[in-house]
């Protein structure tokens, strides 16, 4: 599994609310309450906190959770 796979599946998993994946240029998106594009995995993260601040910190919760 590439490691751009396994962001997908850990985004994918933090975000269940949002469709995320990659297009075949390797733009990062996610589809939600509204559609975002971002040339980075890191970009794609800003945007959808922006648009979504608590489920952000939920996602952060949970994946500091899962770390400890």
């Amino acid at each position: 599994m590439a490691p751009r796979d396994v962001l997908l599946v850990i985004l994918r998993d933090l975000f269940p609310a949002w469709d995320i994946w990659t297009c075949d240029r390797g733009v990062w998106r996610a589809a939600g309450s509204m559609l975002v594009s971002a040339s980075t995995a890191e970009a794609l993260m800003e945007h959808l906190a922006g648009a979504g601040p608590d489920a952000f910190q939920a996602a952060a919760r949970a994946f500091a959770g899962r770390a400890a």
